[in-house]
């Protein structure tokens, strides 16, 4: 996901302590940072988002006609 070449900015987020310490447990099962498991989470929901706004505009120029079957297979190629 990151490269050598990647620039990060900096931010601070306030956590719930449950939820801080689901983050801490998943971090050390994959022998990973917080800051590293946080950073996957957002890249895998922005991921989803734009799938969401490709399948949307894809059923627009289609008219609106696409059913599901037909999305998958032309689109996400499933």
């Amino acid at each position: 996901m990151a490269g050598v070449k990647d620039s990060f900015k900096r931010t601070t987020i306030s956590l719930r302590t449950e939820e801080y310490e689901a983050l801490r447990f998943v971090a050390f099962k994959r022998k990973t940072s917080i800051a590293g498991v946080v950073r996957e989470l957002i890249y895998e929901h922005l991921e989803d988002e734009e799938d969401i706004r490709d399948g949307l505009k894809a059923l627009q120029e289609k008219g609106d006609t696409m059913d599901w079957a037909t999305f998958k297979k032309e689109c996400l190629g499933l």
